[in-house]
């Protein structure tokens, strides 16, 4: 942030001359006359020492008429250079931001905060909320399977809570408030606050990622066979590695640590030494938007050879069509790193990074909940969705081995195997006995072969009536 080497524009604003007239009476032995205001006095007296010279030499600079022409003093250029070049030189930072605050108030001007953060967050939060909830809902309802990926997103959704309760505990302790105007321990409390936003953000985005990748495996596992599958699964190693090395990079950018909320104060908050903020922050945006748009490409050609139908086709665009919101978003809060990286105002211009930030993990939470949607739409509006339960979505992963190999494999005492099979209609079987259709044909012949190979084994097929997915459980006893 580079504070103390841009303190002079923390004068710079606007110095109310008013405080020249005190001055001037000051250097006359005047201040206590009944001319002077009471207030006048006592804000007088809150000004440094330093601050004092500084302001008497620069109203000879002055073009205004007298020492009562406050609107013209509080304006004027000449005063304004002279005073904060001299106090910036011959004052600490705490010393510069007292006299600021001291003349800005003689001044009239208003303390100003910016508190239009709080609900935004708590409306995109909401819908995250909202996502989620959704979530766990068409899980428990359709009796699908929960995986990696609903707890990756779970974890995502939790990140994402935190980042809001502690943005918003950051703006009732000072954040959207112009430092001046900001008691120094808020000052360090604020920055020690975005120091966890930025670790945070870190976290969530990661958990965000592997919830997408996680739903791909689901989609597209990993076998030999599946270039695609392999691919996502290099994909997720990479965020992992990607993740923890920006995560290291964020928690060590100043040494000692706590030097980071203490580093406004220039040499007076300690011995210390950060990186630059600058670099670290455009290098992880711009490698998080690239890594983005990767996420989004990678299914696409294989998705391009599928024949579907155009309700699904519809749900698949418009999960990307959020992901890609999300990228924009990105792209919009890049124009936020230089205004904070550079800022000599940090507790007022972190605010639209902070924003921004919330926004992108909110709506980033709701991207991957998105295709979970089309279980509760094909639960109580099949017309909408189609009838059909998509593989992916009622197993762990779309390429389980085959149910006679994997029967074969786990012959075993207490083993379950399921398959699903397409079949119209529903039924109960317990038992090996007789079944109509030729979608069965294939169960019954694994219940053949798992029956000759484990006396006392149990079989029941039941079907889900609200899908079209039969279900072959077949438990194998103990061998005698």
């Amino acid at each position: 942030m580079l504070f103390q080497k841009n303190a002079c524009a923390i004068i710079g604003l606007c110095v109310p001359i008013a405080l020249c007239n005190v001055v001037g009476a000051a250097s006359n032995s005047s201040l206590s006359t009944s001319e002077g205001s009471p207030v006048l006095v006592q804000m007088l007296s809150s000004l440094p020492g330093c601050a004092i010279p500084c302001l008497e030499s620069s109203f000879t600079k002055t073009s205004c008429a007298g020492l009562d022409d406050f609107a013209c003093l509080c304006a004027d250029a000449n005063f304004q250079a002279g005073a904060s070049q001299c106090v910036s030189q011959s004052c600490t930072v705490r010393e510069m931001l007292t006299t600021k605050k001291t003349l800005l108030l003689l001044c009239d001007q208003p303390v100003k905060r910016d508190t239009s953060l709080v609900p935004i967050i708590w409306t995109f939060f909401g819908l995250a909320c909202l996502a989620i909830a959704l979530r766990l809902f068409a899980r428990v309802v359709t009796n699908a399977y929960f995986w990696w990926d609903d707890l990756a997103a779970f974890l995502g959704f939790a990140g994402s809570a935190a980042f809001a309760v502690v943005n918003v505990e950051s703006i009732h302790a000072g954040m959207g408030t112009d430092i001046w105007f900001v008691d120094f321990d808020d000052i360090t409390k604020v920055l020690a606050f975005f120091y966890a936003i930025m670790l945070l953000y870190t976290t969530t985005r990661f958990f965000i990622r592997a919830s997408i990748i996680l739903f791909y495996l689901r989609v597209f596992p990993a076998k030999s066979d599946n270039n695609l599958g392999r691919l996502v699964v290099y994909t997720l190693i990479f965020n992992v590695v990607y993740n923890i090395s920006f995560f290291l990079a964020v928690l060590f950018q100043c040494k000692p640590i706590p030097f980071f909320w203490h580093v406004w104060e220039g040499h007076d908050g300690g011995q210390g030494h950060c990186g630059s903020a600058n670099a670290l922050a455009w290098a992880a945006a711009i490698t998080g938007i690239i890594y983005d748009f990767w996420l989004l490409a990678l299914p696409f050609p294989q998705l391009l050879k599928l024949n579907l139908h155009w309700r699904r086709k519809l749900m698949a665009g418009a999960m990307f069509l959020v992901g890609f919101g999300v990228m924009i978003i990105s792209f919009i809060r890049l124009k936020t790193i230089n205004q904070f990286t550079r800022t000599v105002n940090p507790t007022k211009d972190i605010v639209d990074l902070c924003l921004w930030s919330a926004i992108e993990l909110d709506i980033g939470v709701v991207c991957p909940c998105l295709p979970s949607f089309r279980l509760i739409i094909r639960r109580y509006f099949p017309s909408a969705a189609g009838t059909s339960a998509a593989q992916y979505e009622m197993n762990p992963t779309s390429g389980a081995r085959s149910l006679g190999t994997a029967a074969r494999r786990s012959a075993a005492p207490g083993v379950i195997v399921e398959k699903s099979v397409t079949q119209k209609g529903a039924y109960t079987n317990s038992r090996t006995g007789s079944s109509g259709g030729k979608s069965f044909e294939s169960g019954k012949g694994l219940v053949d072969r798992c029956d000759e190979e484990n006396q006392g084994s149990q079989v029941q097929l039941t079907m889900d009536p609200f899908t079209t997915t039969t279900t072959t459980t077949v438990t194998a006893g103990a061998r005698n």
